[in-house]
């Protein structure tokens, strides 16, 4: 081999892979102009979710939190209707001779029956009186108690004028219940992060009635 072919298997094949040796270490201490701009382009990405998700969350929790609460509350009302149409059916059956009397034996049935079917549907009957107050005069009797300045209870009408197609007068029972509602999973304080100023309060009032004709 002679000098000149030494020379170039020295040039050609050692100088090469020192220089590649120095451009790999070069590289990995300067990340290449595409590389940062893949880096800035997934940086930038994050952070526009992250805020997306920063102001989809209000709305979000606002829309899970109130379907619970919304949905129950409805099961709640759908038993406390069940209640009072099952105390209406009993004073559909029951007499009317003891109406005029200062303690109806007929209500406290129609109360019995309403507390017991609540509290079989898993309902707490606390809400509703243990004393009875009786109007003669309307027929009107009353299981409440108060909270806040609101009623809240059952109602027993034994003597409501119904008036049928006919133009007859028919006398029928009304039993309503007044459940105070508190928001269970708290939608009246996520409701804030939308609207501020809202005024959902807890309890609010759960209305629901039943009518039966007297016998």
């Amino acid at each position: 081999m002679s000098k000149t072919d030494s020379k170039f298997e020295t040039s050609g094949k050692r100088r090469p892979s020192c220089t590649f040796s120095g451009l790999a270490v070069r590289l990995r201490r300067s990340p290449s102009v595409k590389a940062l701009k893949i880096a800035t382009r997934v940086s930038n990405t994050e952070a526009a979710e992250l805020l997306e998700f920063a102001l989809a969350l209000p709305l979000i929790l606002v829309m899970v939190v109130g379907l619970l609460d919304f949905s129950h509350a409805y099961n709640l009302k759908q038993k406390l209707a069940n209640a009072a149409r099952e105390g209406a059916r009993i004073g559909g059956s029951e007499g009317t001779s003891d109406i005029n009397t200062s303690n109806p034996k007929s209500v406290q049935a129609i109360k019995d029956d309403v507390t017991t079917y609540l509290l079989d549907a898993g309902v707490n009957t606390s809400f509703i009186g243990t004393s009875l107050s009786y109007n003669t005069a309307t027929f009107t009797g009353t299981y409440y108690t108060t909270s806040g300045g609101t009623n809240y209870g059952l109602k027993i009408e034994r003597n409501v004028i119904v008036v049928d197609s006919a133009g007859n007068n028919i006398l029928s029972t009304r039993v309503t219940l007044y459940y105070p509602y508190d928001w269970t999973f708290g939608f009246d304080h996520v409701i804030k992060l939308l609207i501020p100023s809202s005024t959902f309060t807890s309890p609010i009032r759960i209305e629901t009635d039943a009518m039966m004709a007297n016998p």
